[in-house]
């Protein structure tokens, strides 16, 4: 996401603070171009894949020493 964040940054400098005008190119139009790449970072993730991790202990029966199980929990967190 923050890619992102740097993207609309800089496309917004281009578009509404800089006032050079090089020959070939338009730089307000290449600071929109930025900002909308820039949202669609951020937006995309969002919605990325989570996964999540729980870890259970579960104590021997003898009680000689703790048997401890690792479960994965992976959950999809789109919306």
């Amino acid at each position: 996401m923050g890619i992102g964040v740097l993207l609309a940054v800089i496309g917004a400098i281009l578009t509404f603070a800089v006032s050079a005008d090089p020959p070939g190119i338009s730089l307000p139009t290449v600071g929109v171009i930025l900002m909308v790449a820039g949202a669609g970072l951020i937006l995309n993730a969002k919605r990325t894949t989570h996964s999540e991790r729980t870890v259970t202990r579960i104590e021997d029966p003898g009680g000689q020493r703790p048997v401890v199980r690792k479960t994965v929990e992976e959950r999809d967190t789109r919306h």
